[in-house]
């Protein structure tokens, strides 16, 4: 497999993550469970128009896509035909930075994924940009087709929608410290809002509750102690992760990864969060 991933340059560097692309992915595995991330995706599948992807957590029932999707925050561990990433684009976006492209629909992505022409409401110019990617040999031609893109996108509309305050203070936390962020009330109390306001606007924006949110943030610290590590999880690992006790931090472990701490740390082939299955 051959992986490149980049930050985008300024100003596209506020809202987006990073870029990466996927190449000459061959795995022995047809499965993957992939697990929940508060993320929000674009992919663009290079190899063929289409993604085979599953209905939720069931791994019997298959859903077909078109070949560009946008994958909404996942809240729970899902499942992956590998097939569909031998050739891949993606655009990660940070928490929150969707909005300026995608407007209110963020809020409605939990758990979803959609066609991105859908999303866009332009299947012209999904069309284009993944014509020319296809077209576009070398990893640094493809990641500047995507950022002249996704500018052209952003000049092309009136006023380029802004975060309220308030969640990026509450996101700004939960990236510094998820296991000892303050709580939403506090949050909201600071920020001069009611409680259900900020749960709202956060989620309009994020497409995850706060709480929610710090969960996985605080499960995906876990992932990181766990990879970093690579000890036998133990009470101080749980307790630095922000959870009561060892065994408050598996039942939550098991809820979002479908295993244990100890069960994920002798998982071979793990690539961030993509864990094959036999």
């Amino acid at each position: 497999m051959i992986f490149h991933a980049r930050k985008p340059g300024q100003p596209l560097a506020k809202w987006i993550e990073k870029i990466w692309i996927c190449e000459n992915y061959h795995p022995s595995h047809e499965l993957e469970m992939k697990l929940p991330d508060a993320s929000l995706t674009w992919i663009i599948n290079l190899k063929e128009d289409r993604f085979r992807l599953f209905e939720g957590r069931r791994a019997d029932r298959r859903i077909i896509l078109p070949g560009s999707i946008i994958a909404g925050p996942k809240s729970s561990y899902y499942y992956l035909d590998t097939a569909c990433q031998e050739s891949c684009v993606g655009i990660r976006f940070k928490p929150g930075g969707a909005l300026p492209f995608l407007g209110p629909l963020v809020g409605e992505l939990k758990d979803i994924d959609l066609p991105l022409a859908e999303g866009l409401g332009r299947h012209s110019l999904v069309n284009e940009l993944r014509e020319r990617l296809q077209e576009t040999s070398g990893s640094e031609q493809r990641f500047q087709w995507v950022e002249q893109y996704l500018l052209r996108r952003l000049t092309k509309k009136r006023t380029v929608p802004k975060g309220h305050p308030a969640v990026a203070y509450a996101l700004e936390m939960f990236e510094r410290a998820p296991a000892n962020a303050p709580s939403i009330a506090d949050i909201a109390d600071m920020a001069n809002l009611s409680t259900e306001r900020l749960i709202r606007v956060f989620k309009e924006e994020v497409g995850l509750t706060p709480k929610k949110y710090g969960s996985i943030a605080r499960f995906q610290q876990s992932l990181r102690m766990i990879g970093e590590g690579r000890t036998s999880p133990n009470i101080d690992m749980a307790l630095s992760g922000g959870y009561y006790d060892q065994s408050h931090w598996y039942r939550e472990f098991r809820k979002y990864a479908n295993m244990t701490p100890t069960a994920l740390l002798r998982k071979e082939g793990r690539i961030e969060n993509h864990i094959p299955l036999a």
